[in-house]
């Protein structure tokens, strides 16, 4: 990834994705990713990302460690790359654990709802957006856009 060398056993990742089954199994005849000279190359892939979903997919054991807390941006790239290797069970955590943060802003939920087709978050994030009492900045103008933006300062005024 990005030129780095990550040695990850390829299980982990194939565990969870479909995309990486395939390699596995293509591996074993091919030889390639077995070997520090032959390594699988993710493309389009950045290093911080892919460590990110590492952190998740591959959690310490060692000593009962609980697991990592991660920053709303470290979720973002896991479920970044959630989404492009079709890893379902991974998506849904990473939903379901951003969700559960508490200070995540509605626009900014509302940028990853559309990023990452997650419709449910639409609505409520929209509803959050109009219920607060600060008007809308310039930040979440540029987020949000324009059509966005004027559809709900439209309804902000018949509230």
């Amino acid at each position: 990834v990005e030129d780095h060398f990550f040695r990850v056993p390829i299980r982990y990742l194939a565990a969870e994705s479909e995309y990486f089954r395939n390699m596995a199994d293509h591996s074993k005849s091919e030889i390639d990713g077995l070997t520090e000279e032959n390594p699988i190359h993710l493309d389009d892939v950045l290093q911080e990302d892919f460590r990110q979903l590492l952190r998740v997919i591959c959690p310490p054991q060692r000593f009962n460690a609980k697991p990592e807390i991660l920053s709303l941006s470290q979720w973002t790239s896991v479920l970044k790359l959630a989404k492009k290797w079709k890893m379902d069970e991974v998506r849904a955590h990473a939903i379901s654990t951003i969700e559960s943060l508490s200070d995540v802003d509605p626009v900014d939920k509302v940028v990853l709802a559309r990023t990452h087709d997650i419709f449910a978050w639409l609505a409520p994030s929209f509803n959050e957006i109009l219920r607060r009492s600060q008007s809308l900045t310039e930040r979440d103008v540029e987020k949000l856009g324009i059509p966005t933006t004027v559809r709900l300062m439209g309804l902000r005024d018949r509230l």
